[in-house]
């Protein structure tokens, strides 16, 4: 099982290699890249290939998708502790409560 699954994950490696070896291949014509900002240039990059935008900018997207769902994950990680943390605190005392003796409080006790 194991095999099977590495398999498929060098296969949609591979897979995902050729399609963008390919798409690489058919967009290498050359643009100009140029930032301004009211007559002020702050960047100008020259004879830059298509494929390259379009792969670096789908590159930083997805780089900052995961680091936005990496903090996520220690967010959710850290409320689960403290939620852990909370309940074990609640059964110690629940314990501590059931450990004071068998007299029911008052407002439980049996009428009759």
């Amino acid at each position: 099982m194991k095999f099977l699954l590495f398999l498929l994950k060098v296969l949609w490696g591979m897979t995902a290699f050729f399609f963008a070896f390919h798409f690489s291949m058919q967009n290498k014509a050359v643009v100009t890249l140029q930032y301004s900002f009211q007559g002020y240039q702050w960047l100008e990059l020259t004879q830059v290939p298509l494929f390259l935008v379009i792969l670096c900018s789908i590159f930083l997207g997805v780089l900052i998708g995961g680091l936005g769902d990496l903090f996520r994950r220690f967010q959710l990680k850290r409320e689960i502790r403290q939620s852990r943390k909370t309940i074990e605190k609640l059964e110690k005392e629940i314990q501590s409560l059931r450990g004071l003796g068998s007299a029911r409080p008052s407002f439980l006790k049996e009428e009759g």
